[in-house]
């Protein structure tokens, strides 16, 4: 079922790659490969690859899953994808404002 890895960052620029990362940190938390998840909530493999790189559009069925299987509400699945991508806008305009003023200097 492919094998676990103990750390993996991801993409958090869109509302989707945010949602991806998260799902791969509950993931990647619990040392699962993402082939042991698909299985789990009933997606193929490529499905759930893409969802975590927020290429996929996950169903309302597949995520509420995915939340379940790691013992979470749908609620909350959504709300830590939501802070997760707050939290990357935050860091890119900061990003941003220092190469801005680095370049007027």
């Amino acid at each position: 079922m492919g094998r676990p890895i103990t750390s993996l960052e991801r993409e958090c620029d869109t509302p989707e790659r945010a949602l991806g990362a998260v799902i791969t940190q509950l993931r990647v938390k619990r040392e699962w490969s993402y082939q042991h998840v698909a299985h789990r909530v009933g997606c193929d493999e490529s499905y759930m690859n893409g969802m975590e790189h927020g290429k996929r559009n996950p169903s309302f069925r597949v995520l509420q899953a995915i939340a379940h299987l790691h013992g979470l509400e749908l609620s909350r699945l959504l709300a830590l994808g939501e802070q997760k991508y707050k939290r990357c806008l935050k860091k890119g305009k900061a990003a941003g404002a220092s190469r801005r003023s680095a370049k007027a200097r």
